[in-house]
């Protein structure tokens, strides 16, 4: 079964099934249920002033809503409430106390209020996934999916809607047939908030293709079903078996390290190209993550070849040695402007106070690989990180080693002590991930033999990259600050923190002094987290941490500001004019503490 389990979410999935079995059937209201608002009639109406009166302005949603639903009725205005409602019901990312501000500000536009101990509105307190920043950004297109769904089941006969509601493939037909260009994520959720036990609470296409990938071995080739929701079906019970576990997870270990890659918006993700060049680059501005997601995918790219290897029974029968396997086939070298052949491949090295003639890193690695040949791991990869590539010149670190990454079939020559030679290759199993800071060293002035020995991701800021490590930092609270605050008495403040980033990078990636390059990654905005509990620690009954009530910076922001982002941007304007540097800065100084333009 793949309904949520790690706390009670039976009211969410219990006013999702009312709302098909039910809403859709004799119109009732689940907000408000003694009274009759899903008709064709207002469902039409708010076709005419929503899905065809786009409002493509910056305002804030609930603004364009409100202009929109204007001269409406109140049973429209209840219609859009409970849109907006199906909506939230499924993500756990949007707070709850969002979730019912937004509530009650619709229905306020019609004059009705909403009471906090409503029961569907309570349903709305935890959620069941995170679908995603697309499912913020794309807000509109997935209400209008929901509406129109709603729409084509209310025009059928009450026979065809009874039968529609009992019949899972019914229904994912629909849904399939009403998808548009852009794929809604709500066709993922609704199938999973209907009917649990046959979908996956997954709001994402790609996340369904990359557990399919990594378990399809599993299944028998002569009978693989041709719909990706019955294939991970397929898989789900086949795993349960082997671990004995009936509602497993894919979100959780041990499972999820075996198949999740990121939600990179990207027609080839960076473990696909690692299988297919068996060398990439991960490349953007400093502050990003990059070497953390090196470090990751190596890791996951090891599980999953290790899985496609031995099977699932071998493989989740021994995760204890899976665990060692892993961290012995990662090496991570880093880069410096010192750095060097005779560090790298071989050459004459200071050892124990005397100088020695020894192999450099890359050999060292070439022989543990061969080595591990003869042991449990055999054929299984070894993935090799080249961390902070742009620092050193390559083309002398490498040497005549620098053809053996495109052509592997061959081999090099390489002088030895005393005038022996010997010859090199690069195993068909050794993987190499390459990380690179742009602005060191633009891709421009990046080799074009490098280059193309390459496969090369860019990385950039991420607003939900940034809220999910400012909340991972948070519920580290340091044990020398005392009794920790909860993560959802701050998540507004820092919801309000990533939209300034947002501007911020926005200032910075259209000012052409700078340009996207430039943008300032969200582990330099993640520090906010340790200022903010220190302050917190040192004022205690201290309510709002990050913003006062006017919305700008308190302590923790203008730290932040003063000790880290200013002297960065001071130093990437460092040869601009003086007062094109002053105008720069105070422009975005405005828009961090206190939200100005």
């Amino acid at each position: 079964m793949a309904r949520f389990k790690e706390w009670d979410t039976s009211a969410v999935y219990s006013y999702a099934n009312q709302w098909i079995e039910k809403s859709l059937m004799d119109g009732s209201s689940l907000l408000w249920p003694s009274e009759e608002i899903w008709t064709t009639d207002n469902l039409n109406a708010f076709r005419a002033c929503f899905i065809d009166n786009t409002d493509e302005s910056a305002e804030a949603f609930e603004t364009k809503l409100k202009g929109q639903l204007s001269g409406q009725k109140s049973e429209v205005v209840q219609l859009a409430c409970e849109l907006v409602y199906l909506y939230l019901l499924f993500p756990s990312s949007i707070s709850y106390r969002r979730k019912k501000e937004l509530l009650k500000t619709i229905a306020s536009f019609a004059n009705l209020l909403l009471d906090d101990q409503n029961n569907a509105l309570t349903a709305l307190e935890h959620g069941i996934g995170g679908p995603g920043i697309a499912y913020n950004t794309r807000r509109y297109n997935e209400i209008r999916y929901i509406a129109i769904f709603a729409d084509t089941v209310l025009q059928m006969s009450e026979e065809e809607r009874k039968e529609l509601a009992a019949d899972h493939l019914k229904v994912r037909g629909l849904l399939d047939k009403l998808k548009e260009e852009g794929n809604p994520l709500s066709r993922h959720i609704l199938l999973h908030l209907f009917y649990p036990d046959q979908y996956e609470r997954m709001a994402s296409a790609s996340h369904k293709q990359q557990i399919v990938e990594a378990f399809l071995d599993m299944l028998d080739e002569d009978s693989i079903p041709v719909d990706v929701d019955e294939r991970i079906l397929a898989i789900r019970k086949q795993l349960s078996d082997i671990l004995c576990e009936p509602d497993l997870d894919f979100y959780r270990s041990p499972l999820m390290e075996c198949w999740d890659y990121g939600d990179h918006e990207t027609d080839v993700l960076p473990i696909q190209g690692l299988e297919i060049k068996k060398q990439i680059v991960i490349y953007g501005p400093p502050g990003t993550g990059k070497t953390h997601e090196a470090k990751e995918l190596a890791e996951r790219f090891i599980r999953q070849e290790t899985l496609r290897q031995w099977g699932a029974g071998k493989f989740f029968k021994n995760q204890n040695n899976i665990d060692e396997l892993v961290q012995q086939r990662v090496r991570r070298v880093q880069f410096h402007p010192g750095y060097g052949y005779e560090d790298f491949i071989r050459g004459m090295q200071l050892e124990q106070n005397r100088t020695v003639y020894k192999n450099g890193v890359f050999l060292q690695v070439l022989e543990d690989v061969k080595a591990a040949e003869n042991g449990i791991g055999k054929g299984l990869p070894f993935v090799f990180i080249l961390d902070e590539m742009n620092r050193a010149d390559l083309s002398r670190v490498l040497g005549e080693c620098f053809s053996l990454l495109e052509d592997r079939e061959s081999e090099v020559l390489l002088a030895g002590q005393d005038g022996n030679s010997f010859s090199l290759a690069v195993p068909d199993n050794l993987y190499i991930i390459g990380t690179m800071n742009l602005i060191d060293q633009s891709l421009e002035q990046v080799d074009f033999a490098l280059r193309r020995r390459f496969l090369w991701f860019f990385r950039g800021f991420e607003r939900e990259d940034l809220i999910s490590l400012v909340k991972t930092k948070w519920e580290r609270w340091p044990q020398k600050y005392g009794k920790p605050r909860q993560w959802s008495r701050v998540e507004e403040e820092f919801e309000v923190l990533a939209d300034r980033c947002v501007r911020i990078n926005t200032l910075i990636a259209n000012h052409e002094l700078m340009g996207p390059l430039y943008v300032i990654g969200h582990t330099y905005f993640s520090d906010v987290v340790s200022f903010a509990q220190k302050y917190i620690y040192s004022q205690p009954g201290v309510q709002q941490v990050l913003w006062n009530r006017k919305g700008q910076g308190r302590g923790p922001i203008s730290g932040l500001w003063n000790y880290s982002l200013a002297p960065l941007l001071e130093q990437y304007l460092s040869g601009a004019d003086a007062y094109e540097r002053k105008l720069l800065m105070q422009q975005a100084k405005d828009i961090f503490l206190k939200g100005q333009e």
